[in-house]
């Protein structure tokens, strides 16, 4: 068909470009024109046949993706490069996008949201991974530092966001889920935090200080609430030791607030004992919920409810 998406799948495996295709003329709207195997032939390829958009893979012996992207960016604007790596630091999804990329995603994408990307970009849309997402962000903070040491953790999820896909519909539920996150990620930029991990509609974010994590918490509750979104988040904080590497985070202090988060209904925010002493009492009014025992985890722990609704300006 004359309006299919034409596209062209750069890699230098010959099995990942054969599962790529596959898959793609599996659509019924995508048509793969041609295949390269490296940025070279990609560049060259892309001249010849014009396609409407390119799967670069990043790594490739001799012209790497990086330069076969600006290449392409320079002399053939109207082709779209969406970059596919196995990694997602600052090293590789910067200089992609630097170089004209219209999007970036992990190799591990799913395929049917692969197939969507290609979709988007084709439509004119910027796409990117959550990670890339998140390295982006971190350049438009003036490379914010992650904390490490002693942090606090926020986690927050959508209550029943299974329900809400078969209430709505794919596409309306994925416009209520951008929405979402676009105000909890603004209620993190405004209150210094950074965001560690998105795993669905769920978030992992870390503070330096408690207090923060708290007005970050609460500025987001409040946005959802009055953007009149059909949702609802719960949150949950805690405070401690964690170890950082290059995947985020890990230690008792993560599962502690990844539990604490699971003990919260739509509309609440909780707050481990550590946390809610360090915050302290001006501004914040914190209700104590009592002792309860948290999946996985030795003894109980005093669990504490943020007042998010009332009047007080915490800031």
């Amino acid at each position: 068909m004359t309006d299919d998406i034409r596209v062209l799948v750069a890699d230098d495996h010959a099995v990942v470009r054969r599962g790529l295709r596959t898959f793609l003329d599996l659509q019924p709207d995508i048509t793969v024109i041609g295949e390269a195997e490296d940025g070279a032939e990609a560049v060259e390829l892309a001249r010849e046949l014009a396609p409407d958009v390119v799967l670069m893979d990043l790594v490739m012996p001799g012209l790497d993706g990086i330069a076969a992207t600006k290449s392409l960016y320079e002399t053939a604007p109207g082709v779209k490069v969406v970059a596919l790596s196995s990694f997602s630091d600052s090293e590789r999804v910067l200089p992609a996008l630097d170089a004209g990329a219209a999007g970036f995603l992990t190799k591990d994408t799913r395929p049917e949201e692969l197939a969507e990307s290609i979709r988007r970009v084709h439509s004119g849309e910027a796409v990117l991974c959550s990670e890339a997402t998140a390295r982006v962000l971190e350049r438009v903070r003036g490379g914010r530092v992650r904390p490490e040491g002693t942090v606090t953790l926020l986690f927050t999820d959508i209550e029943r966001s299974t329900e809400l896909v078969e209430r709505f519909g794919d596409e309306r539920a994925r416009e209520i889920f951008r929405e979402h996150d676009r105000l909890v990620r603004r209620a993190v930029e405004d209150a210094g935090g950074v965001e560690i991990e998105q795993d669905g509609d769920a978030f992992m974010i870390a503070f330096h200080g408690a207090r923060s994590a708290v007005v970050c918490a609460v500025e987001a509750q409040r946005a959802l609430e009055a953007s009149d979104l059909p949702l609802r988040i719960r949150a949950g904080l805690n405070t401690g030791e964690v170890i950082a590497d290059e995947q985020g985070y890990f230690g008792r202090a993560v599962f502690l607030a990844a539990r604490v988060s699971g003990e919260a209904r739509g509309g609440q925010i909780l707050a481990s004992e550590v946390t809610r002493r360090l915050v302290g009492d001006h501004g914040i009014d914190f209700r104590e919920l009592g002792a309860r025992r948290l999946k996985g985890l030795a003894g109980t722990h005093l669990l504490y409810e943020v007042e998010w609704r009332g009047p007080s300006d915490f800031r």
